[in-house]
């Protein structure tokens, strides 16, 4: 039997006050957790949380995971913050394209390095080539009411886990946000 609406709501909202603890304990310091993290079920977690943000704006979403994806050593809720970033940046850029396809594509894989691959691709307008880095620095934002923070710890997140997070342009358009986290041999909890 499909969850229910209610089910849905009522695991979203105990997600959203896992997030608003997390980011207490971010602000306080806290470290983060480094628990057996299946990256695949993080990455559906998160896609479930922007699905009325997609069906609002008219985004078509793909996901393409990995099969037998290793298993990642992180905070869920941090992890999945950046996710959560990564894909409202996406959906507020390609908001304001009026011609093509409005698409978004997440993928996992694993990375040469051992390591897994997340990645979050839009077709929005992209980013001017000088724009790549400094999209990471912290009070740099493209948004009318943007604060220029979500990259700049999205980075830091992604690098306390041991990984690294940058961007791509895409042709003809768009960008490819990808961070990468060490891949751990063994089974999720």
């Amino acid at each position: 039997m499909a969850p229910s609406r209610l089910t849905w709501a009522i695991e979203d909202g105990n997600r959203a006050g896992e997030v608003i603890g997390r980011i207490r304990g971010f602000i306080n310091k806290v470290p983060p957790r480094h628990d057996p993290l299946d990256m695949n079920q993080a990455i559906f977690e998160a896609t479930t949380l922007t699905r009325n943000e997609l069906i609002r704006h008219r985004i078509g979403m793909q996901i393409q995971l990995a099969q037998e994806l290793p298993v990642v050593r992180g905070d869920r809720v941090q992890l999945q913050q950046v996710l959560l970033n990564l894909i409202v940046n996406a959906i507020e850029a390609m908001s304001a394209v009026n011609e093509g396809p409005r698409e978004l594509l997440i993928s996992s894989a694993i990375n040469a390095a051992d390591s897994v691959l997340v990645a979050v691709r839009d077709s929005g307008p992209g980013l001017a080539p000088e724009g790549f880095d400094r999209a990471f620095h912290a009070f740099h934002t493209t948004k009318p009411d943007g604060m220029g923070m979500g990259l700049s710890i999205s980075r830091w997140i992604v690098e306390a886990h041991g990984g690294r997070l940058w961007a791509t342009a895409n042709a003809p358009r768009g960008a490819t946000f990808q961070f990468t986290l060490p891949a751990r041999r063994e089974s999720p909890s």
